[in-house]
């Protein structure tokens, strides 16, 4: 029979005999931090912190380029495919809805990873409007030249 460790650290009140678990290292490796029986430890994640973690500076790695958004520059969708998408579904194309992230949460990789596909698709449509405006103001200067020469 295995032995599992369980650490419990407790807080007590200094003029109360109340204890409350405080932080447990669970047998499994999964550290929880806060009121120990409000939080839930769903998924395979490893710390579990009850009302938020505060930091200077975060890093997340990734596992290959596949999980970042540099493809967006072959997919951009037309504008009528993200309008449609948002009037649909009141959200973008390739991102996920409010009910979604309060069902689900959201992984910061992948949400990075999204947040910059929108922005480079943003890019394109913005190169792509500028490319033809310099088309049209140069139609309107030959118009613009076209209707003078007539009026002389």
């Amino acid at each position: 029979m295995k032995f599992k460790l369980l650490i419990i650290l407790f807080f007590s009140a200094a003029l109360t005999s109340y204890s409350q678990a405080v932080m447990v290292l669970k047998s499994s490796g999964k550290v929880v931090i806060g009121d120990t029986s409000q939080i839930s430890t769903p998924g395979d994640y490893n710390l579990y912190v009850q009302h938020g973690v505060l930091t200077e500076r975060v890093k997340v790695s990734l596992k290959s380029t596949s999980e970042w958004s540099d493809s967006a520059f072959n997919n951009t969708p037309d504008l009528s495919q993200v309008a449609e998408s948002i009037n649909k579904s009141n959200h973008l194309v390739d991102m996920p809805s409010a009910s979604d992230l309060v069902r689900n949460g959201y992984e910061l990789k992948s949400m990075d990873a999204s947040l910059l596909q929108q922005i480079e698709w943003l890019w394109q449509h913005m190169i792509r409007m500028e490319n033809e405006n310099k088309v049209l103001q140069e139609e309107i200067k030959i118009l613009k030249n076209s209707l003078l020469i007539k009026k002389d």
